[in-house]
């Protein structure tokens, strides 16, 4: 028997969780650890999985990522994650 996503509800936010830590880690390391454009690559790579989501299940991952963003103590990730979703094609950027 295959377990259905509403059988686990934090599934996305843990799923969601992972994206966000590898998309940081890309976006802050220096060419020491990563190669730049190999950072870029990984980057563009994930922009363009969420940007081709449906409408609905980009809602959601925006939803859990504005939850995740007022629950983070740390300034400088919670300002990350505000932005992820205008950053990865999710949302379209607020004037």
């Amino acid at each position: 028997m295959t377990s259905q996503p509403n059988d686990s509800p934090d599934l996305v936010r843990r799923l969601l969780d992972m994206v966000v830590t590898f998309t940081w880690f890309f976006d802050t390391c220096d060419e020491s650890v990563v190669d730049d454009d190999m950072a870029v690559k990984q980057l563009e790579q994930i922009g363009h999985a969420m940007h081709q989501l449906p409408a609905a299940d980009k809602l959601r991952l925006v939803e859990e990522l504005a939850t995740m963003a007022a629950s983070s103590t740390a300034p400088e990730y919670r300002e990350y994650l505000e932005k992820f979703a205008h950053t990865v094609g999710l949302a379209e950027p607020e004037d």
